[in-house]
């Protein structure tokens, strides 16, 4: 089994470097010295933590953003090298998944059909953005393994995110279109979907997207509800995953407040704190639901001093570690 994309780029173990404390004791490992870079070219990992990149930023492109996020997955993995390991048996490196010049939609296709090999041989992917047009092809890949093999599955998409994404596309999507088309594709196959919002600023969604959002059915906790009433926010949180069989969790970076992210698509001024995030992330660890899970809009043209990429490793991290691993 192989990929055999013209979309798909190996990954290169160059990327990954970073400072050695040790060559022997695992327990002074490093993310450089764990990973095993796999080209899906020539074989498939099984029931492997497996990070996938989507280099495009198209999607922001068509959506009046700040470009830059194609170059994220790489960024990420040359800034994150020298993080202290905290997992079991390491995890893989599968490459990235990039458009064909300004043909997203073909990409997104791509997306989904190697998430979805992923997922049939066991894998847990953590896919890195790309613009948050990254979530749809994200999107089809769990949704089609999830009809393939569980007809009656109830997914619930958990977006941290000040953003609703559920903006109109008149057929050319981009990075604000994803969840409205996740909606539109689910209703025509026939997938229980529903759609959990954490981080909305109001000053960032038109009168129309919050009316969009109702119509869909879809829950949300503002920002400023998650810095008055934390407790409040998360016992929503908890009782959405309760009512789903299998999550899909998609984080945005441009969520969080400039101080930590100041290198994404969107900037923030007033964004929920990292804490806030890695909250979240553990209450779906704890509910063994996650089948996959993205991190978006990582914009090295608009980082200062590694800090965006050093709060979306803390992401990956807390993801990847032992406790309650994925």
């Amino acid at each position: 089994m192989s990929i055999n994309s013209d979309n798909y780029i190996a990954p290169e173990k160059s990327l990954w470097k970073g400072r050695v404390d040790s060559e022997t004791d695992r327990n002074q490992f490093r993310y450089h010295q764990v990973v095993e870079c796999v080209d899906l070219n020539s074989e498939i990992p099984k029931d492997k933590i497996t990070l996938l990149g989507f280099a495009s930023d198209e999607g922001v492109k068509r959506n009046g953003g700040r470009t830059g996020a194609a170059k994220g997955p790489d960024y990420l993995r040359s800034s994150m090298g020298s993080l202290c390991w905290h997992g079991d048996e390491g995890f893989c490196d599968a490459g990235n998944i990039a458009p064909t010049g300004d043909d997203l939609e073909s990409s997104q296709d791509e997306l989904g059909k190697t998430v979805h090999v992923l997922l049939s041989q066991a894998n847990k992917p953590i896919l890195i953005g790309g613009g948050h047009e990254t979530a749809y092809g994200h999107y089809l890949g769990i949704s089609s393994f999830l009809k393939e093999t569980n007809p009656d599955a109830k997914l619930g998409i958990l977006n941290i995110d000040a953003h609703f994404d559920l903006r109109p596309h008149n057929g050319s999507p981009h990075s604000g279109s994803p969840f409205l088309q996740a909606h539109e594709d689910a209703e025509e196959i026939g997938l229980d979907l529903k759609y959990f919002v954490y981080g909305i600023n109001r000053d960032n969604n038109t009168v129309s997207l919050f009316s969009k959002a109702k119509e869909l059915g879809t829950e949300f906790c503002k920002n400023i509800d998650i810095m008055n009433s934390e407790k409040d926010t998360l016992s929503r949180v908890e009782q959405f995953i309760d009512t789903r069989t299998h999550i899909y969790l998609t984080i945005c970076l441009d969520v969080f407040n400039a101080s930590i992210a100041p290198g994404v698509s969107a900037l923030a001024w007033n964004g929920i704190d990292l804490n806030h995030a890695l909250n979240v992330i553990d209450l779906v660890k704890k509910s063994g639901k996650m089948v996959s899970v993205d991190i978006c809009e990582l914009n090295p043209e608009f980082d200062q001093s590694e800090q965006t990429a050093k709060t979306t490793g803390t992401l990956l991290s807390t993801l990847i570690s032992t406790s309650h691993c994925l």
